[in-house]
């Protein structure tokens, strides 16, 4: 059921009305289109990229490559994982360490 559905506007309002401000906060949470242009110390990125599909190239593992991804999506991810000043955790985008273009000798982030 739809939470606004469920809860009612009042609640929803009621709730974002005892939201800190961003200068006081713990956690922000933000897309990474509202992103752009901003900063943090620690950058999680959420499970919510669309991940590159198999390619048809096999590794030396025998695992599928990951194939091409959308240009779309390699803009907004590289929005995203530079917005982080110390600590950075790929989240949704660790897949792109298995891409084929990727750079093994660098390991994980």
């Amino acid at each position: 059921m739809d939470f606004i559905d469920q809860r009612g506007s009042g609640a929803v309002l009621a709730a974002v009305d005892q939201l800190a401000h961003e200068d006081h906060a713990q956690i922000t949470i933000s897309t990474a289109h509202k992103a752009k242009g901003r900063e943090w110390a620690n950058v999680r990125i959420a499970d919510d990229f669309t991940p590159p599909k198999d390619g048809d190239q096999r590794g030396a593992d025998g695992r599928p490559l990951l194939g091409s991804i959308d240009d779309t999506e390699a803009r907004l991810a590289y929005v995203a994982v530079t917005r982080t000043r110390s600590r950075l955790d790929l989240g949704g985008l660790s897949s792109i360490q298995h891409h084929p273009d990727g750079n093994p000798a660098q390991g994980p982030c």
